[in-house]
């Protein structure tokens, strides 16, 4: 008969189990509070990086606006000295009336950068800014205040296709016109078919033009003022100059 030997091991106590489970859990729970602090930082990063980004589209707003408001308030000028031009004594001829109409024709498309903030809401990157009151004046910015001083830019566009160029058409004698009215000499400016109606007409279009540049430079001004008052925020947020 065989005899079996039996080992007899000793059977550990609860508190063992119980300090391996604390051990597995604190382990567990370590490398938790790890991972969400290397998120957090990688969220914070990113929200620096936006941050900066934002900086330079808003620095670039900023000079457009500066230059965009001297330029209208400049035309506002311009306008006053063609409208005394067009109603004073004597009766202007036509290279003062294609010198002066020439000094209100220009360019205002709207010119804001707003690829940081698009990219941002599209990809949900506004959750990264903890600032509530930063999240509010951006959207306010961005999507109230910037549409609303670029939208003028679409009337005047409007003005000067269906009123402006038919006048000139009428009026302008274009072969005899060298590069823009800019460099136009006495011998090339030439205004026909003039009669006090047409002048009429060519002042209360311009006069339409005009309330419409007013129009956009009372944009302008309140925008100027938004895109400021961002810079400082986004700055005063993450310490940057």
């Amino acid at each position: 008969m065989e005899v079996h030997a039996h080992t007899h091991t000793e059977r550990k106590k609860w508190t063992h189990y119980l300090w391996e489970f604390l051990m597995l859990f604190l382990a567990v729970f370590c490398g938790f509070l790890a991972e969400n602090q290397r998120e957090h930082m990688v969220e914070h990063n990113r929200e620096e990086k936006f941050a900066k980004r934002l900086l330079s589209d808003l620095a670039e707003d900023s000079a457009f606006l500066n230059k965009r408001i001297a330029r209208l308030q400049d035309r506002q000028n311009q306008y006053a000295n063609f409208l005394s031009l067009m109603t004073g004594s004597p009766k202007p001829t036509s290279f003062d009336i294609m010198r002066s109409f020439g000094q209100l024709l220009k360019s205002y498309k709207p010119e804001f950068i707003t690829t940081t903030y698009n990219q941002m809401k599209a990809s949900g990157g506004l959750r990264y800014i903890n600032n509530d009151d930063l999240i509010t004046a951006l959207q306010r910015y961005y999507e109230i205040t910037v549409p609303k001083a670029s939208g003028y830019a679409d009337g005047l566009q409007n003005i000067f296709e269906n009123n402006i160029v038919p006048y000139m058409i009428k009026h302008f004698r274009f072969q005899k016109l060298n590069n823009t009215i800019d460099t136009l000499t006495e011998e090339q400016a030439e205004v026909f078919n003039r009669t006090e109606e047409s002048d009429q007409e060519f002042i209360n279009i311009m006069g339409v033009y005009q309330g419409a540049c007013e129009g956009m430079l009372n944009q302008q001004i309140p925008a100027l003022k938004a895109c400021k008052e961002l810079v400082d925020m986004i700055k005063k947020e993450y310490r940057l100059k």
